[in-house]
């Protein structure tokens, strides 16, 4: 008897089935196995008519039986929602994928932190040494997730295999294959120091062009915030960058020459509200993250501040993590005024400190 996971991994193969579409299948048939063997009228009305075909279609050629054997013979993992060893931050976005396929012995449960390092593929030699210098000291706190694409996101990834640290690439194209081919060797080196090798899409599939902007979303997905370090007005790079901004992470960026075109987005988003890097500390800053000694200084000053009432009452609701403003509001029942006077009152006394992307963090 075939498991549900079988066909959990047999939609993902479905040209057109993607999150939203297959939570819908989910939702109208109960479980995947139905839904894969639903009469086609049916299947129109949830999916519509040309999804509908294709997925008829492919029920001719795919077997869900000899999938997971393809898999195994690849030397992948597959998680899927359902799974406890899904990424918590990534499934905490809008529509995250519903299967992953992973290569490398990789646990997400086992590290808290992970931040993201993402840039253009033709770096100025400034922002190769910056990739490089800020990637092998941030692999000390962090993951370091990157694309494994040319250019400042290979750098990152070799700067943070070179300090011994772990990194995980995000591929826009089906595992095992590498792309470029050029970072096999860097792709392997990744899996052996105990990072891994991310994908969406089923195995083998071509990186195509449509891949790439999906794909960004789980770079940022997985993190909780996004260093961009050098991008042009264009970059693929910006678009991770505002899915990061659209989930609630926080968005950084090195600041470059303004005689640069490769600048030209990094400096932009500085302008438009991005937290600046320029050293390890200034991404601590940014996540409301301190160690050692100035923790130490912080949590007494913390203790000898007098908080009224409503003060401890909605800093207790607060954490690292961060909650947005409107999900603290209802989660208080307070009236706005009353809400953002005691959120002021927090910010001045240095207890909590509002991000780019309009979440509220506990310092």
């Amino acid at each position: 008897m075939l498991q549900e996971r079988s066909f959990w991994i047999a939609f993902n193969h479905v040209r057109g089935i993607g999150p939203i579409r297959f939570q819908k299948l989910l939702k109208r048939f109960g479980c995947a196995e139905e839904a894969w063997y639903a009469g086609e009228s049916a299947l129109r009305e949830v999916v519509g008519e040309r999804v509908a075909t294709l997925l008829i279609e492919s029920r001719r050629k795919i077997k869900p039986e000899r999938l997971e054997e393809t898999i195994e013979r690849a030397r992948l993992r597959v998680l899927t929602l359902l799974d406890d060893t899904y990424p918590p931050l990534l499934r905490e976005i809008t529509a995250p994928p519903f299967l992953l396929y992973l290569k490398g012995d990789f646990d997400f449960l086992r590290s808290p932190r992970y931040l993201a390092m993402v840039g253009t593929r033709r770096p100025t030699p400034y922002g190769i040494k910056a990739a490089r210098y800020l990637a092998g000291d941030l692999s000390e706190e962090f993951v370091i997730v990157s694309g494994m694409a040319l250019g400042i996101d290979g750098e990152v990834h070799k700067a943070v295999v070179e300090r011994g640290g772990i990194t995980i690439g995000v591929l826009g194209n089906g595992l095992p294959d590498v792309y470029p081919r050029s970072h096999r060797r860097l792709a392997e080196e990744v899996v052996a120091r105990g990072g891994a090798l991310l994908s969406e899409y089923p195995p083998f599939s071509p990186p195509l062009r449509e891949n790439f902007p999906p794909r960004n979303r789980i770079i940022s997905g997985l993190s909780q915030g996004v260093v961009v370090v050098e991008a042009s007005s264009r970059s693929g790079a910006l678009i991770t960058a505002n899915f990061a901004l659209e989930e609630g992470r926080e968005v950084m960026a090195v600041p470059g020459s303004i005689f640069s075109a490769q600048s030209e987005g990094t400096n932009r988003l500085i302008a438009q509200g991005a937290k600046p890097v320029q050293k390890k500390s200034d991404v601590l800053e940014a996540l409301g993250m301190t160690s050692g000694e100035k923790q130490e200084e912080r949590d007494e000053l913390q203790k000898s501040l007098p908080l009224n009432e409503a003060e401890k009452e909605l800093l207790s609701l607060l954490d690292e993590e961060g909650r947005f403003q409107e999900e603290l509001l209802a989660l208080t029942g307070w009236e706005e005024r009353d809400f953002f006077t005691t959120l002021f009152s927090l910010e001045m006394k240095g207890l909590v400190r509002g991000t780019w992307g309009g979440k509220v963090i506990r310092l």
